[in-house]
């Protein structure tokens, strides 16, 4: 592997320095006009809604908001991110899960519309709010995801009103003055099989319209999620979004029609799906360790990509100019835990300190999930557009990493 995009990733990297994320623009783009055109072929209304949460940079969020998408934040940070780049409140759905008092009177002043996690969430939304649009997550008792932490419906999660009490959340919203609705599933995480995304949906249909209908209540939108994946590992089949979206149509308009629901939106909140496989993870190699394993040190590590030790999620890995396997090999990063092996056992080309090794399908949840562990700065952020790089979040310095603490020396 040799460019992202048009550019030499040597390059990039002697220019601004490693570690280093890397995104390239022309390939979200890509990613995004498949996903819109796969649903528009059968959906008449229906809206994008970038997930936040996968990749937060500002300049990320502005590629979407002039792509057409609209957003969708879990936090108020990330809602005033959106606002920030100019997301108008009909744009923004917010899904927020146990969320404060603090919370939602913030939000609740921006106007934009909310998928509450729970008939509590509602009570707590009443005491800072009256609101007349109210949207509830539903968890359908299962779900799926590329691993067990990042499974959002089911028993075990933590996520949504059981669907068994779903009936009695619509009730007393509308009870207490309620006058416009909306619906919300989490379908799973970086799914690849198409036909999971409608049996979801199915479920949900069959749930929420029978509710819906005896309530008299028209939905303004079905907000089914994220959940579209990629492929991770060469033997991984990409998802058929094409195949997911017809799918989902026919699901969708048998159901509508069947609960006479009106003309509801469909709402998909994509984050991954839109950024991961746009993203690189850039470093250098600092050191070559011939132990018990073949270690091959480099100079970022969970601090920067924690996916790995939180999940065992598996992250390709190639090394500049260079291809083919003679060696196995764990790369492993600077940080003071041995679940800081941000590759385990993957073949490799030989390598020498200096080399340059990047981690591929790393512009979701890469970033937005680093943190200063261990003391160590967070890594420059740069958009690769067409012949320009351009560095859109600069390294960080001891200063920046210091400048929150009120500190001064005891004498």
């Amino acid at each position: 592997m040799k460019s992202i995009g048009n550019l030499d990733i040597r390059e990039i990297a002697n220019k601004f320095g490693t570690p280093l994320y890397v995104y390239d623009k022309s390939r979200i783009v890509g990613n995004y006009n498949r996903l819109y055109e796969a649903f528009s072929k059968y959906f008449e209304k229906f809206k994008i809604h970038y997930s936040v949460k996968a990749n937060s940079n500002l300049h990320i969020l502005e590629i979407m908001k002039n792509l057409g998408a609209g957003i969708d934040c879990s936090s108020p940070f990330e809602l005033k991110l959106a606002l920030l780049v100019g997301f108008q409140p009909e744009e923004i759905v917010y899904t927020g899960n146990y969320e404060s008092f603090e919370d939602l009177e913030f939000v609740s002043q921006q106007n934009v519309r909310i998928n509450l996690d729970d008939i509590t969430s509602f009570w707590r939304l009443k005491k800072v709010s009256n609101p007349e649009f109210v949207s509830f997550r539903v968890n359908p008792g299962i779900g799926k995801g590329g691993f067990e932490g990042i499974t959002t419906g089911g028993a075990d999660a933590k996520f949504g009103v059981p669907y068994e009490l779903l009936h009695q959340a619509y009730l007393d919203a509308k009870a207490s003055g309620a006058t416009r609705f909306g619906i919300h599933i989490m379908t799973g995480s970086n799914i690849l099989e198409p036909y999971y995304f409608a049996e979801v949906l199915e479920k949900l249909m069959r749930i929420a319209g029978r509710i819906f209908k005896d309530l008299q209540i028209k939905p303004e939108y079905i907000d089914i999620g994220g959940g579209f994946g990629i492929p991770y590992t060469d033997d991984e089949i990409e998802l058929d979004i094409e195949t997911s979206a017809r799918l989902l149509a026919e699901v969708f308009k048998d159901f509508v029609e069947k609960y006479d629901l009106g003309t509801p939106e469909l709402k998909i909140e994509p984050g991954r799906f839109l950024v991961a496989n746009a993203g690189y993870l850039v470093t250098k190699v600092t050191a070559i360790k011939n132990g018990y394993k073949k270690f091959i040190g480099i100079d970022a590590g969970m601090n920067m990509l924690i996916r790995p030790a939180l999940y065992g999620a598996i992250h390709r890995v190639k090394i500049y100019g260079k291809d083919g396997a003679v060696q196995m090999a764990q790369v492993c990063g600077q940080i003071c835990e041995n679940s800081d092996i941000l590759a385990k056992n993957v073949p490799l080309p030989e390598v020498v300190e200096g080399d340059i090794l990047v981690f591929l399908d790393a512009g979701a949840y890469g970033f937005s999930m680093a943190s200063n562990y261990n003391g160590r700065p967070l890594p420059a952020e740069v958009l690769v557009d067409g012949n320009a790089a351009i560095e859109i979040r600069r390294r960080q310095t001891f200063e920046d990493y210091i400048s929150l603490i009120n500190y001064r020396k005891l004498v």
